[in-house]
């Protein structure tokens, strides 16, 4: 299967595990290779904290979950058999296998974990991020996780090992995914170990910086987010410009990380915004280095640390090439992003 939607080592099956509608293909918007429009993939919503995880689903779904046997330790990979199948059940159930402490993943939240995936039909493996050895981040968001994912992670904490069954109109729905081996009928068997759960920061956080003469200029509201001023008269730079603002104290960004950040793009010819995700309400996220943004995006944050305020002047090659991106972006743009580091995982 096929690596690669939002973190390093992360398989199709996983991949689409991402998306909230199954007819969605498993590309991200905003500032991607293809298109300037701007999506969230994660929320700053200040929603109440999620209660911890327990059981979930109904009686019968749930006597239906203890015929799954799950062994090994909560840091390795583990053994699943199904004793009776097809196994199959009405609405998300959720086992609890090894309970964890912290906060409650909720909205807004960030989840590491490893998972383990398998067909409910046959028990046959799907997908396990432990064959990689690298676990995955995503952004608990309702909108872009499928519906059971979304609500079998509720709740869960930093040390939980959970045990989900999702049924199709949770996950892939009537039609299912052939491409990933996920039939319309199928429910699929998820063992879920929580590594971590964390808020990211809802603006950047840290040291200002002097501003560079002949680049532009940035003044910020807390609603509508940063406003760029070109410098008049100014000749665009040739080459990529990556300039810190804010100068962050997080953790430093590196390639295969899911970044997670606020962004406003405007054209250097006249300063008008293109996008933004602060009108849109919400921040953007993406594995650094996955080529599913523009190349300035996948370079111009590597080495910055989280809470970074960053200026990007991106020349057409870093950016959008000749084809450009219409009809706002034409292909001799140069176009300026002031980018809120916000999480990385």
């Amino acid at each position: 299967m096929s690596v690669s939607y939002a973190v390093r080592a992360l398989s199709a099956v996983a991949a689409a595990a991402l998306l909230a509608a199954c007819g969605q293909s498993a590309t991200t918007s905003g500032p991607t290779a293809s298109t300037s429009a701007g999506s969230s993939s994660a929320t700053t919503s200040a929603s109440a904290a999620a209660t911890p995880a327990g059981p979930l689903g109904t009686t019968t779904d749930l006597t239906a979950l203890d015929t799954i046997t799950v062994t090994g330790g909560a840091a390795s990979k583990p053994t699943v058999t199904i004793a009776t199948k097809p196994l199959v059940v009405t609405e998300t159930a959720r086992k609890v296998i090894t309970p964890g402490t912290g906060e409650p993943a909720a909205v807004g939240t960030t989840v590491k974990a490893h998972f383990t995936i398998l067909k409910g039909s046959d028990g046959a493996q799907l997908d396990s991020t432990y064959d990689n050895a690298t676990p995955q981040s995503l952004g608990v968001d309702e909108q872009n996780l499928l519906p059971g994912l979304f609500k079998g992670l509720t709740g869960v904490q930093t040390g939980s090992r959970v045990l989900l069954v999702i049924p199709p109109k949770d996950g892939f729905g009537t039609t299912g995914r052939t491409d990933l081996g996920v039939s319309g009928t199928e429910n699929t068997v998820w063992v879920v170990d929580v590594l971590a759960v964390s808020r990211p920061l809802t603006k950047a956080e840290g040291t200002p910086v002097a501003p560079v003469a002949g680049l532009p200029t940035v003044t910020f509201d807390e609603k509508t987010g940063p406003a760029i001023t070109i410098p008049s008269g100014a000749a665009a730079p040739t080459t990529l410009v990556s300039q810190s603002l804010i100068e962050g104290t997080g953790a430093t960004v590196a390639d295969g990380q899911q970044l997670t950040v606020h962004y406003t793009g405007a054209l250097w010819k006249d300063g008008s915004v293109f996008d933004s995700s602060w009108t849109k309400g919400s921040p953007f996220s993406f594995q650094v280095g996955a080529g599913r943004v523009i190349s300035a995006w996948d370079k111009g944050f590597v080495g910055k640390k989280v809470g970074s305020r960053v200026l990007l002047v991106v020349p057409p090659a870093d950016g959008y090439g000749t084809a450009g991106s219409p009809p706002k972006i034409s292909g001799t743009d140069t176009l300026v992003f002031v980018v809120d580091l916000l999480a990385a995982n």
